[in-house]
């Protein structure tokens, strides 16, 4: 972990949860990951984008119906979109 922090010019505070968000679930219960895996992380980031996408259509298209905003903010928010 030493060199993912040097090569990205951060250090962690809590290198648990750097483990864990790079733990993949398959990877976690093969090997018994005591850090667990990423999943509610996952989880949690999904809630955070969804919430900071309609919050930015929301304030920019503020003439949008309700059903337009969400339909835009599924869009957005939609795996196949994120890349």
């Amino acid at each position: 972990m030493e060199d993912l922090q040097v090569k990205l010019g951060y250090t962690f505070k809590d290198i648990q949860l750097l483990i864990k968000a790079l733990t993949h679930s398959s990877h976690a219960n093969e090997r018994a990951v005591g850090a667990g895996d990423n999943e509610q992380l996952e989880f949690l980031g999904d809630s955070v984008l969804g919430f900071l996408v309609s919050d930015f259509l929301f304030r920019s298209h503020p003439r949008l119906t309700e059903g337009e905003l969400s339909k835009l903010k599924g869009f957005f928010v939609s795996s196949a979109n994120l890349v």
